[in-house]
């Protein structure tokens, strides 16, 4: 069975910049244990080795350059800053933008119970994606690799233009705190082909609307809605 033509790990490598000796380092880090499960044939094994490899590499790296780019933040600050950048909503967050949900190898049973909708899955194909660069590839590409893809979101939290929390869970704190409950979201609106749907989601707090967000998944426009209801309360940026 090929799931990756070689059009489209070339399409890939052009997207990400980045060009591998072993295209097949490449293709595994896409392959959820979810897939290995049923064809168990296929890959010699799932992305998880790789996942383990670049969630140290990417810690590592972000933390270096905090370290570097802010010589007068004290510890406490440095430790939040890179906790906000490498969570799994803000890796996912870089996975949307670099679009690695639609190359990833899912089971028929995670596709079905929305697998690319799962910010651990995307977050994690980023993170196998960082690890397959690090061994094809060396530590200085993987390093300058996660530096690049990652530069907005860390211009973003440390100028504050960014919330250091994920905008869902920062609004279902604030909810929560005001002894409302936790958001609720509903999709209000599908639209699209199957192979470009577009998503119109509100967030309910307390009962009432608070924002609605649109989004090419559930997830996006969920985190849009979250955005547009913190604003509404002042506490968004």
């Amino acid at each position: 069975m090929n799931i990756f033509t070689r059009s489209r790990l070339d399409a890939l490598e052009s997207s990400l910049g980045v060009s591998f000796g072993d295209k097949s380092l490449l293709e595994l880090a896409f392959v959820h244990s979810s897939f290995i499960a049923e064809f168990p044939d296929v890959y010699p094994e799932s992305n998880e080795r790789l996942e383990f490899l670049g969630d140290a590499l990417v810690g590592l790296v972000v933390a270096h350059e905090l370290y570097t780019r802010f010589p007068d933040r004290p510890e406490g600050q440095l430790t939040q800053m890179r906790a906000a950048l490498v969570s799994k909503e803000a890796l996912a967050q870089v996975a949307d933008v670099l679009k690695l949900g639609g190359y990833l190898i899912l089971g028929k049973g995670e596709t079905e119970t929305g697998g690319v909708e799962r910010e651990s899955n995307r977050a994690n194909a980023f993170e196998a994606l960082v690890g397959a660069i690090l061994l094809d590839l060396g530590y200085e590409v993987a390093r300058e690799f996660t530096l690049r893809v990652m530069e907005q979101p860390i211009k973003a939290v440390v100028s504050g233009d960014a919330p250091l929390k994920h905008p869902k869970s920062l609004l279902h704190e604030v909810s929560m705190s005001k002894g409302y409950g936790p958001p609720v979201y509903r999709v209000i609106e599908e639209s699209g082909e199957d192979h470009q749907r577009e998503f119109t989601v509100e967030a309910m707090v307390n009962g009432a609307p608070a924002g609605q967000g649109v989004g090419g998944r559930k997830a996006l426009a969920e985190r849009e809605a979250a955005r547009e209801a913190l604003r509404a309360m002042d506490l968004g940026s």
